[in-house]
């Protein structure tokens, strides 16, 4: 039993342990009747599931779109630098919607017999029943019907733990659960890059299903770029949303056919139905004029797929690329517009990346962009996955003589831009800080769930666990590494970056993609980045005047839902006391004052004894004084 001092202190450390913790955890939780406009850009969002036309099917996903629209992306959001921002997140899905939460039974279920040729522990037999696997509990992906929201690329306030800047270190994530409402407010610098952006959930577990339902849009920040293409006489522009959605066919359903797989079908890629769509659609069409500028503002929303972006003449894309492949120019990678543009014959975009693209083509014709040369590379040697395709169909037709104002006033190389980053922001060798090493790995463990296991550093994600921390204004070059033979997309939040190095063991004749996946420009900002398989890329990071707690990640959603994701902080957290942490510590202070107590009643009797004992001494000598006198 412990003393009654040790336990009064460990309470009074209770107390102040309840006292200091994220108590302020929901300050920007709303109620639902309550406004949330008090930005200069105001929004509402409304997480739902809408049954909707997609290719040749009805489908019935979780959407930001409303009854009515004709797309199943949420509105396009707009904010100019220097604004406020402010965005209502109200939560209208269903509790217990299909798909339900991931079973350990299906990981057991699927490891029997895995699906895919993927370097699995074969050697090994798995666990003979479910309850003998081990579980990673805070990896395995659920948290369905719940929802967050993630502005995707923006310098603001970090957003991912409730309540948006914080910077309690054990803030959790912000879950929005069904029937509630969550009011985010943001404040865009005035130096902010103009434009393309996106936004999508990001609520651990949940924002791989949630994306391949549909959940994602559009967002600009304004800036110089589109008036200047005015300027030079480019008007035909469109957008270009490249996304994977993992959809099965229902059959024992009136009222749809299609619905976003089970998340286990999704990641394994077993779906019946697994198509690119561009804009929600399997090949549409764009038309242009011959010597007209078709731009594209390109959107990459894989959930789990890279991509290539190929321009052939109709019926010539099974030519090789270098031979047949239609130049295009890039003028802005990430929301970051360049100086100049660049001109390229392939792109590899991966999730979440963006390009500002123009085309121009000579003759009329039909033409083609195309998906190829993936397969074997991605996932494993797994050939035929991602399968080859066609994205999207450019019809050009003759250009009538009076229509001549369609042409550019100016050759597409000879266009100047006014930089997203003026160059002498660049990040020079000698502003480098620190020097840090991020690696990601997967795991294969048969008995283990989830199953494939990923880590970064050999750890799989815990909210709870700060794994990096930095300045404001600091400046780190982070060594990122792939150990596995699959692409990684690496994502930081609120920061973006440059690329100094790329490199991979694998050869570029086995895969002649590779070397255009390497392809970098060390000038060029992004805040999203292929990590080659077997392969490496460095990295130089700015950090902001942004501070808090947020996250950096694989931008593959399965690979972060189950475990892929590591802790970031940004300037000094606020100080918040763990008992866990400090009971040794007390236990010690409360064994030493009990301790110093009985040392003090032992002295005390001791020094009583001794006056008891040298009293008569002291008297006969009172005595002797006494007679002499």
């Amino acid at each position: 039993m412990l003393p009654s001092s040790l336990v009064a202190l460990l309470s009074s450390a209770a107390i102040l342990s309840f006292m200091a913790g994220p108590t302020l955890g929901a300050t920007d939780f709303i109620d639902c009747n309550s406004p949330c406009n008090g930005g200069d850009a105001n929004y509402e969002l409304t997480a739902s599931i809408r049954t909707m036309p997609m290719m040749n099917y009805t489908y019935k996903g979780r959407t930001y779109s409303r009854e009515g629209d004709d797309t199943f992306m949420g509105p396009t959001m707009r904010v100019a630098p220097g604004q406020s921002l402010w965005i209502k997140l109200r939560n209208e899905i269903p509790m217990d919607l299909n798909p339900k939460q991931v079973e350990i039974e299906e990981y057991w279920e699927m490891l029997k017999k895995p699906g895919e040729k993927i370097k699995y522990q074969y050697y090994k037999e798995p666990v003979s029943k479910p309850e003998y696997m081990k579980v990673d509990h805070p990896n395995i992906p659920h948290n369905f019907d719940a929802t967050n929201l993630h502005l995707h690329g923006l310098d603001v306030e970090v957003h991912m733990f409730d309540p948006v800047n914080t910077h309690n270190p054990d803030a959790p994530h912000i879950s929005i659960e069904p029937g509630q409402c969550y009011c985010y407010r943001f404040n865009v610098p005035h130096h902010h890059p103009g434009g393309m952006y996106w936004y999508h959930p990001h609520l651990h577990g949940s924002t791989a299903l949630q994306m391949w339902g549909g959940m994602l849009g559009v967002f600009y920040v304004d800036g110089p770029l589109e008036d200047e293409m005015a300027a030079f006489g480019v008007s035909n522009v469109h957008e270009f949303v490249i996304w994977d959605p993992a959809l099965r066919a229902v059959h024992n359903e009136p009222s749809h056919n299609l619905e976003v797989d089970r998340f286990l079908l999704g990641q394994t890629t077993l779906s019946k139905i697994h198509p690119f769509l561009v804009n929600g659609k399997y090949n549409p069409t764009f038309t242009t004029a011959a010597g007209q500028v078709l731009w594209l503002r390109s959107l990459c929303a894989t959930v789990e797929n890279e991509n290539t972006f190929i321009v052939y003449r109709q019926g010539e894309e099974d030519q090789p690329w270098d031979d047949a492949a239609i130049p295009f120019w890039v003028v802005g990678s990430d929301g970051v517009t360049y100086q100049k543009p660049q001109q390229k014959h392939i792109l590899v975009m991966a999730g979440a990346q963006r390009e500002e693209i123009l085309l121009q083509f000579e003759e009329p014709g039909t033409y083609v962009i195309s998906q190829q040369g993936i397969e074997g590379m991605q996932f494993f040697d797994m050939y035929g996955h991602p399968h080859n395709q066609i994205l999207a169909t450019i019809v050009v037709h003759e250009l009538e003589a009076e229509k001549s104002s369609l042409l550019p006033n100016k050759p597409i190389t000879d266009m100047r831009f006014t930089p997203g980053y003026d160059p002498g922001e660049d990040i020079q060798a000698h502003d480098i800080a620190k020097t840090e090493t991020i690696v990601f790995t997967m795991g294969a463990n048969r008995d283990q769930a989830p199953f494939p296991q990923y880590y970064v550093n050999g750890k799989s994600f815990a909210p709870d666990r700060i794994d990096f921390f930095a300045h404001p204004g600091e400046a780190v070059e982070y060594i990122l590494i792939n150990g596995n033979h699959n692409v990684h997309p690496f994502h930081i939040h609120v920061n973006r970056f440059q690329i100094q190095e790329m490199g991979s063991e694998l050869s570029t004749e086995t895969y002649p993609v590779l070397k255009h996946v390497m392809e970098f420009d060390p000038s060029v900002w992004r805040d999203t980045v292929v990590v080659p398989p077997n392969g490496r890329a460095r990295i130089w990071v700015q950090y902001k005047n942004y501070t808090g707690k947020t996250v950096f990640h694989c931008h593959f959603l399965a690979h972060e839902d189950t475990g892929m994701m590591s802790t970031l902080f940004i300037g000094p957290p606020d100080y918040v006391f763990r008992l866990e942490e400090n009971l040794p510590l007390l236990i010690g202070v409360a064994v030493g004052m009990v301790f110093a107590g009985v040392i003090f009643v032992v002295m005390g009797c001791r020094n009583g004894d001794q006056q008891t004992v040298y009293r008569p001494v002291a008297t006969m000598n009172e005595l002797k004084v006494k007679a002499q006198d």
